[in-house]
């Protein structure tokens, strides 16, 4: 579920120029302790085995110098806790919007600069006490699937634009791919770690050399 807030930057519009995103599962360096601060700790001891080469642009022709590892430690950094979802936004400036279910059970949204994975503004969600914000915060605990490892099973061979935890039936993380500059949505259990396919009607590619990379 994902909370569309509008957050105001506190830096300056700059463009952005080429480079490429490496490294999938990123190292957290927050500190905090907590059942949310699993995504850190298991990050930290996937990051030599998911060093994966990828694309040096996306689908849209925008390039991000700060990867998806880069921008997931920077934003766990900044709010110790659970990313529940990191997302390339490619609006002015490209950026990196984050979810993070704190340790402190507060939901977080952080922005940060897609060039350097610099944090740009973060905020509190004062609806933290929706009912539905509280029933994906309970799934989020129980996964066994990190967003950064959901990455990681997602992205051999490509680059992760978007991770995002979706707890409407069975747990899973949306990811959003970009392999040979064609755009991919694939389903990671959150419990399992299988990664599948989504349905024809969001992805029409029948591509299915994704799979578990165990």
């Amino acid at each position: 579920m994902k909370r569309h807030i509008v957050i105001v930057s506190v830096a300056a519009a700059a463009l952005l120029t080429g480079g490429t995103a490496v490294a999938i599962a990123g190292s957290g360096s927050g500190s905090g302790s907590g059942s949310g601060s699993t995504d850190r700790a298991r990050s930290s001891s996937t990051a030599p085995e998911a060093q994966i080469s990828q694309a040096s642009g996306t689908a849209s022709g925008t390039t991000a110098r700060a990867s998806f590892s880069d921008a997931a430690e920077a934003a766990l950094k900044a709010v110790p806790g659970t990313l529940a979802s990191l997302d390339l936004d490619h609006g002015a400036r490209t950026t990196w919007d984050a979810d993070v279910l704190g340790d402190d059970g507060t939901w977080h949204e952080i922005t940060l600069d897609a060039s350097d994975a610099r944090v740009l503004s973060q905020r509190v969600d004062r609806d933290d006490n929706d009912p539905e914000d509280a029933a994906e915060a309970a799934a989020l605990k129980k996964a066994a699937v990190t967003a950064t490892e959901a990455a990681r099973k997602a992205a051999p061979r490509s680059t992760v634009t978007s991770v995002e935890f979706d707890d409407d039936g069975t747990p899973a993380w949306e990811v959003e791919v970009v392999r040979g500059h064609t755009e991919h949505e694939l389903h990671v259990d959150a419990q399992s770690g299988k990664v599948t396919q989504a349905p024809a009607d969001d992805d029409h590619d029948n591509d299915d050399d994704y799979g578990d990379d165990d």
